[in-house]
């Protein structure tokens, strides 16, 4: 409790929190056994299921993680700010949390770490860290609220507390839900009843698809429904392009009969969820030996060299890299990795023109020093990881970077604006705030 204090001083006072009398924590026990609306008082509880909020704000969320709500409320927020509206963004209750210098009291906060990608991309955004991201889970959040070493009904009062500010000081709010509707249950803090607290309708961010994408929709539609919470409309992400007209028309026919409209339909990008080395260096745990003014450049190709032959030694086919690639090969396979660095070196000759590849070393011994200047020299950024930390043969690598999922990095700010403007051309922002 001590440590969660100190994290998260000026997010959630735990000290307040921890006072709490007897009576709080009957009341959240009485929630936690199926009154879910228990901790909304009368003025604040939510309207009859299906009827829609008109209020200044509107709650962004999904049918789950990586489906695209930050990406959507991103591209939402760069185009009302371009409207010259004071904007504010709030995450109401945050999962991964970064550390922050509060900007009026210089103390030290955790907030969700979308919050500091929006602050960080616009300063301007209406409210303090704090309203933004009211609360943000520390590792072993959920065991405290269940041990009522915190109550649901203070944060609760938190959520709406810093988002009364926001709506106050903004010309508009958009507010962004943390994974699937029902994250948060636990503490009976999920979507749709922040939503209900806030009085937000909510417009949901699907996967492309038809049938499976429409079934996952709807269990999610019927949690929001349980809360008294309007499904304002529906947002397809991550499209494949030839498959845009049949999916506008059958998502659109099949929520007719809820009568909920299609907000927008967003076809996939190809190198807008292309990993960087950033992120390639945080999903490994690697270190950079040279190469980090390089950290955003990112790749189409991922390539293992496992054997002898996969660059030397047979002249039968064309071994040489692909430009925009990332080569992951063991430090034993010296030959190779200089064979790599004479082929950027060749291709720049040559051409004038970058490989633009990127290496990841795993094993026992960091490469000589002579060997790192010639990569640094070729531009070719290169992390380092421990052989200890994978197989031996680089597979465990491979499955961690083919089965990651980009995420925004907030000083990777040509492509946030890049994703704003391919969201803005497809989605319908003012039936999204209306």
């Amino acid at each position: 409790a001590m440590w969660w204090c100190k994290r998260m001083k000026g997010v959630m006072n735990l000290s307040q929190v921890l006072r709490r009398g007897v009576a709080s924590r009957a009341r959240s026990t009485a929630v936690r056994k199926g009154d879910a609306r228990g901790i909304l008082s009368d003025a604040a509880r939510p309207p009859p299921p299906g009827s829609h909020v008109k209020r200044k704000a509107v709650m962004v969320a999904a049918t789950g993680q990586h489906h695209g709500k930050t990406t959507v409320t991103l591209g939402m927020v760069q185009a009302l700010l371009a409207r010259n509206w004071n904007i504010a963004y709030q995450k109401p209750v945050g999962q991964q949390t970064v550390p922050v210098i509060d900007e009026q009291t210089g103390e030290e906060l955790e907030i969700d770490r979308d919050v500091d990608i929006f602050k960080d991309m616009w300063p301007q955004l209406v409210g303090s860290y704090s309203d933004s991201s009211p609360v943000a889970f520390p590792p072993g959040f959920t065991r405290m609220v269940l041990d009522d070493k915190v109550q649901t009904t203070d944060l609760v009062e938190k959520c709406k507390a810093s988002f009364e500010r926001l709506l106050a000081a903004s010309d508009y709010v958009v507010v962004e839900g943390t994974g699937h509707v029902g994250v948060g249950s636990i503490i009976d803090l999920n979507n749709a009843q922040v939503a209900a607290i806030l009085g937000l309708d909510v417009v949901l961010v699907v996967p492309g698809g038809i049938g499976v994408s429409f079934d996952v929709l709807a269990t999610n539609y019927a949690l929001l429904k349980l809360h008294g919470v309007a499904l304002k409309g529906v947002i397809l992400n991550k499209v494949e392009p030839s498959k845009m007209e049949q999916n506008r028309i059958y998502y659109k026919k099949a929520l007719d009969r809820w009568g909920v409209p299609l907000m927008g339909i967003i076809p996939s990008d190809i190198e807008l969820p292309l990993l960087s080395m950033k992120s390639f260096a945080q999903i490994l745990n690697g270190e950079f030996l040279c190469g980090q003014d390089k950290k955003l450049r990112f790749f189409h190709h991922t390539r293992l060299i496992v054997s002898p032959n996969d660059l030397m030694g047979d002249t039968t086919c064309d071994r040489s890299i692909q430009a925009h690639s990332l080569v992951i090969l063991h430090t034993s396979r010296i030959d190779d990795l200089r064979a790599i660095v004479q082929q950027h070196v060749v291709h720049m000759a040559a051409t004038g023109e970058d490989l633009a590849g990127g290496i990841v070393l795993f094993g026992p011994d960091v490469p000589g020093s002579a060997d790192i200047a010639a990569l640094d020299a070729a531009g070719i950024p290169t992390l380092y990881i421990q052989k200890q930390d994978q197989d031996g043969k680089g597979f465990d690598l491979i499955r961690k970077v083919m089965n990651h999922t980009h995420k925004h990095h907030k000083d990777d700010v040509g492509r946030i604006i890049r994703t704003c403007d391919h969201i803005n051309a497809h989605i319908d922002l003012d039936a999204v705030i209306a």
